[in-house]
């Protein structure tokens, strides 16, 4: 049965609270229309700190798209090798027993791929399989996931190494002045997660049962990216907002289909961050307790919204309190919009 074994997480030095984005804010932008509107949303996201690969001085001062992908490649190789290194270790797998070695990263770009420099420097065999994804934002941890079991369902000797880099800091551009662009700098960050997924149950950990992908057409410009010279930069309309009411359908069916039961009846729910307005939406469209989205919670308030990382987070904060025998539901959403799903039990 395949296992989703602990995970690692890593999270760079430089800490960033809402009074130090709000200051970028006045500086940047002092006489925006929308400058006292951002400053009440901002204090209104729960995000408490976020780790940046930079001190936030140099943030504000990133030059063209070259400069800011060096910066990524740099930080990229190193964030993903070390969070791969521990979550192998948790999942007592070898390099030479990786198949397959999955990355999503999607706020930076290089070529060899972060999979390429991932089977360098971990050793990881010569036939080792490659998937880089790089255009599923913040659905991409989940993803990863579920093209890793669907590829150990069947290979049950198989062992997939999942990484998910972000470095959401690079995508800063500093004359963006629309609300939108104001709330996005207060919310995203940077961070890397790693996780095995075996194809046996020798390890403790999440044995997945089932997956899903939804896409919901019409909805292309809830979440985009312009490319500029500057290099990637965010757009995220205000009908994200209201989002949820799509997916959650396919929520509750995915769960009646694959477990016999509603989605507030597992044992846990594994949530990929988003934003408070996101989980209030998750609560209220599936009649969830609110300690349900706590640990998704807790890790926007202490990380921000790492993108594909925080599925990943979230999972390894699921760890320290899973029973055997538990059930859980673990989920994102993302660019498409897109929402990828599974369902898994504790053993």
């Amino acid at each position: 049965m395949t296992t989703l074994c602990k995970p690692a997480t890593f999270y760079p030095e430089h800490l960033v609270n809402a009074d130090d984005i709000m200051t970028v804010i006045e500086v940047c932008h002092p006489d925006s229309p929308y400058k006292q509107r951002a400053f009440e949303m901002i204090q209104n996201t729960e995000v408490k700190n976020r780790h940046l690969i930079l001190p936030l001085t140099e943030v504000v001062k990133l030059g063209d798209f070259g400069a800011r992908a060096a910066r990524y490649k740099e930080a990229a190789i190193d964030m993903a090798q070390t969070v791969a290194l521990e979550a192998m270790e948790n999942a007592r797998v070898q390099p030479e027993d990786v198949d397959m070695v999955i990355t999503t990263s999607c706020t930076g770009f290089m070529m060899p791929s972060l999979t390429a420099h991932l089977i360098n420097r971990l050793g990881l065999p010569n036939e080792t399989k490659q998937i880089p994804i790089a255009q599923l934002g913040c659905v991409a941890g989940a993803s990863a996931i579920g093209r890793a079991f669907e590829y150990c369902q069947t290979r049950r000797n198989s062992n997939v190494l999942i990484v998910c880099v972000e470095t959401s800091s690079l995508c800063f551009h500093r004359e963006a002045n629309r609300l939108q662009d104001f709330i996005s700098d207060a919310l995203f960050a940077d961070g890397a997660a790693a996780v095995v997924m075996r194809g046996d149950s020798q390890v403790s950990g999440l044995k997945l049962t089932n997956n899903q992908s939804v896409t919901i057409k019409d909805t292309l410009p809830y979440i985009e990216y312009d490319i500029t010279h500057q290099g990637f930069k965010f757009s995220l309309d205000k009908q994200v907002m209201h989002s949820i009411p799509h997916v959650a359908p396919y929520l509750q069916s995915f769960c009646r289909r694959s477990l016999s039961r509603d989605a507030n009846q597992v044992d846990s729910a594994i949530f990929h961050t988003g934003g408070k307005r996101i989980l209030d939406e998750l609560v209220r469209c599936l009649s969830l307790e609110p300690d349900m989205v706590a640990r998704s919670r807790a890790c926007l308030a202490e990380t921000g919204n790492t993108s594909s990382v925080a599925v990943i987070d979230v999972l390894k904060r699921t760890f320290d309190s899973a029973r055997h025998g538990d059930t859980s539901l673990l989920a994102a959403f993302g660019p498409g919009f897109t929402s990828e799903m599974s369902v898994g039990v504790w053993h």
